[in-house]
């Protein structure tokens, strides 16, 4: 498989993105469809699953504002918050179809600058792949739209699908153990990061090596999406698991004078 080449992937597994590209190609193993009036499910598992996981992961998102000592609380709800709306996205385009110390910080914790830090880079990428994604749908420029001759080759929508996401991953990984084994004494965090790492890399490998046969085993009911969106929102989960550790009793630290650089 050739960088940007999704022609493999939408092959064997019923990804989201694969819509830009139309009916050029479907995926060969199709789970059964389920009509409800108005709604068409095309993926009724991933949607109860992204049902609960959206409530369990709001839940996460309530009880981290509630921590109104921890640092970085702002953040993480703003985090949970933002996954929550990607669970929605989910729903709507991959589910269903409508028949109609002194810790020296750059910014302050929960700080206006911090936050609007973290909105700004969030649309900016949001605004970015919305754009790449329409215009590889719809030729807007006709500069990214695939040719013809060859539909299912866009490096454009490969690499702000695939490649960017995973940078992000490997860099917060990097930085957070980072910060665990030269800062904390606590190393219960290292377990829930390396746990939400472990649930997301199972869930891709599953999305993308397993999809299909998992597909034709339980006669076209289950698909490796499911098990992704399951994956994801507990590597997530982990995520708020690692935060929480790292926050415990974070008041009294500082009194103390624990966390120095």
């Amino acid at each position: 498989m050739r960088y940007g080449d999704f022609a493999s992937l939408c092959e064997r597994s019923a990804l989201p993105v694969c819509r830009l590209f139309g009916d050029v190609v479907l995926p060969s193993c199709h789970l059964d469809v389920y009509d409800a009036g108005s709604a068409v499910f095309v993926n009724l598992p991933d949607f109860v699953v992204s049902i609960i996981a959206f409530f369990f992961v709001g839940y996460l998102a309530f009880r981290a504002h509630r921590k109104i000592d921890a640092v970085g609380r702002r953040e993480m709800t703003l985090l949970l918050s933002f996954f929550c709306i990607m669970l929605v996205f989910n729903i709507a385009g991959a589910d269903f179809i409508h028949s109609s110390g002194q810790i020296n910080r750059v910014m302050a914790d929960g700080s206006l600058k911090s936050m609007l830090t973290i909105i700004g880079t969030t649309l900016i990428i949001f605004i970015s792949m919305g754009y790449i994604a329409a215009d590889t749908a719809f030729g807007i420029s006709n500069g990214l739209k695939p040719k013809p001759s060859n539909p299912l080759y866009s490096p454009g929508v490969f690499t702000i699908y695939l490649v960017v996401p995973l940078v992000a991953i490997v860099l917060f990984m990097i930085l957070q153990t980072t910060i665990v084994v030269r800062f904390l004494s606590a190393r219960l965090p290292l377990v829930w990061l390396v746990s939400s790492f472990f649930c997301f890399a199972v869930g891709q490998a599953i999305m993308f090596g397993a999809s299909k046969k998992m597909c034709q085993s339980t006669n076209n009911r289950i698909d490796g999406a499911f098990f992704a969106t399951l994956l994801d929102s507990a590597a997530v989960s982990c995520i708020y698991g690692f935060w929480s550790a790292i926050t415990v009793d974070d008041n009294a630290a500082f009194e103390e004078d624990e966390y120095k650089f």
